[in-house]
């Protein structure tokens, strides 16, 4: 039924969209739930942090759950546990709570990507997978602009508890859609591994903790990251040889996996970094009110989309070197002409290309880096791969600018905050991603019969 294969596809790219209620959803809701909770300033960023712990912590025994539960109900009850956990986040709670709720919150992104990516594929096919993605990318923007628009109605006239409105607006429609056409689970389910997933939880949480305490604590991070480390071996000694590992290890030396893997761990950083880097210099441009500084992100956010879709429909092998590439250089075009002074106006122009670069750079990679991992596994292992890449992303989005805004005060102390110094960190860290994105497309996927038509897989 092609009416049905439609609606089923609208159904995972608008709950794509609900992706967005737990960061930038959460940062339209921080100013309410700091004045309810009455924390102190410097806890805002540990909330909003908490998010990507638990996708990190979550990644990996999500994904296992997602092919226990199958595709269709691991997203089905990973939109109906955000669409409780966001707006949950609007009570007033003590800090503990919150934070584990954040941590909830993460872990419900992770089985909706690795269930999500599950279903793009069946619903796509292998030869228009990219195509999938791209359109995912698209729906995201979408998201975004519904959630700029319903949160700055509602948040101003209900409070904290307007945040229901986005979250009904972009969750209902995929829960509503998702339960009428989304395709059956009928194929054979693995057994969910309890205790992998303890272990994964704790050997993680571990190394985590020693990777925050290395630039504050460095005798307590020792000794938490050689307690994760024996956590780390006793859980590979656990997975060793089971039929379905919760650690996919056997992925890791299939053609094709691991290049793109570690270019998802680095490029993160570097991207992640570079929103943070970009902050300062758009901040002191002469002419540039700051709720312009919104909107310039938001047009990131656009170039970034259509890129995207371009790289997925596309799917050529070597767009996510070129993506990272062009990022780099608009990074460090950023980086060399830093806004300042009376050189503003002989800066806009450099200013702009480099903007568009990153913008256009970031869409080419992240999509076509996803279209190579999930196209070197094999269609079974799809929400294995798919965990392992939130895993490489998560820990690359949270340590990539821990550990490069340290490093500027390396070279000099005085410089320490200098943006464009930080911007060239983050051009460089883009470049190594360049280097390390290798395709694990097989070029014979694209030339397969009906590449140009969905998936015939009954629905």
């Amino acid at each position: 039924m092609p009416e049905r294969r439609v609606l089923a596809i609208i159904a995972v790219l608008t709950g794509f969209g609900v992706t967005v209620l737990p960061t930038t959803g959460m940062a339209f809701l921080m100013p309410w739930v700091m004045q309810q909770g009455a924390y102190p300033v410097s806890t805002a960023a540990v909330i909003q942090s908490a998010h990507t712990h638990g996708l990190i912590l979550g990644a990996l025994p999500m994904a296992a759950l997602a092919a226990r539960l199958g595709p269709r109900h691991g997203f089905l009850a990973a939109l109906l546990a955000l669409t409780g956990l966001v707006p949950t986040a609007a009570l007033p709670l003590d800090l503990v709570p919150l934070l584990g709720l954040r941590l909830a919150q993460g872990i419900a992104t992770a089985l909706l990507v690795c269930a999500g990516w599950s279903l793009l594929r069946r619903l796509f096919g292998e030869a228009r997978l990219g195509l999938g993605l791209g359109l995912g990318e698209v729906a995201a923007l979408l998201a975004l602009l519904v959630l700029q628009m319903s949160a700055g109605f509602a948040l101003p006239r209900f409070g904290s508890l307007g945040i229901l409105v986005p979250t009904l607006l972009l969750a209902g429609p995929s829960l509503f859609l998702g339960l009428l056409a989304l395709p059956k689970d009928d194929a054979p389910r693995p057994r969910f591994d309890g205790l992998g997933a303890v272990l994964s939880v704790l050997c993680f949480g571990l190394l985590l903790a020693a990777a925050v305490l290395a630039a504050i604590r460095p005798v307590m991070a020792l000794l938490v990251l050689n307690l994760g480390l024996m956590g780390l071996g006793l859980w590979i000694w656990q997975q060793w040889r089971r039929p379905a590992p919760l650690l996919p290890l056997d992925l890791l030396p299939r053609p094709g996996f691991a290049w793109p893997l570690a270019a998802a761990l680095v490029g993160n950083g570097a991207l992640t970094a570079a929103d943070t880097a970009l902050m300062p210099p758009l901040n002191a441009l002469d002419g540039l009110l700051q709720d312009s500084v919104g909107i310039v992100f938001l047009g990131l956010a656009a170039l970034s989309a259509g890129a995207g879709f371009t790289a997925g429909r596309s799917g050529a092998p070597r767009l996510p070197r070129i993506g990272m590439g062009l990022a780099a250089a608009g990074l460090a075009a950023l980086a060399v002409v830093p806004p300042e002074g009376g050189e503003t106006a002989r800066a806009w122009p450099i200013l702009a290309l480099g903007l568009l670069a990153f913008g256009i750079g970031r869409g080419l990679f992240v999509v076509g880096n996803v279209l190579a991992l999930l196209r070197a596994a094999p269609p079974e292992r799809n929400a294995a791969a798919a965990g392992l890449f939130v895993l490489a992303g998560g820990l690359g989005t949270l340590l990539g600018p821990l550990y490069l805004v340290q490093l500027p005060a390396l070279f000099d102390a005085t410089k320490a905050n200098s943006s464009g110094l930080w911007l060239g960190l983050t051009a460089g860290a883009a470049l190594v991603a360049a280097l390390l994105s290798r395709s694990g497309t097989d070029p014979s996927v694209d030339a397969a019969p009906g590449g140009g038509r969905l998936s015939r897989e009954p629905v």
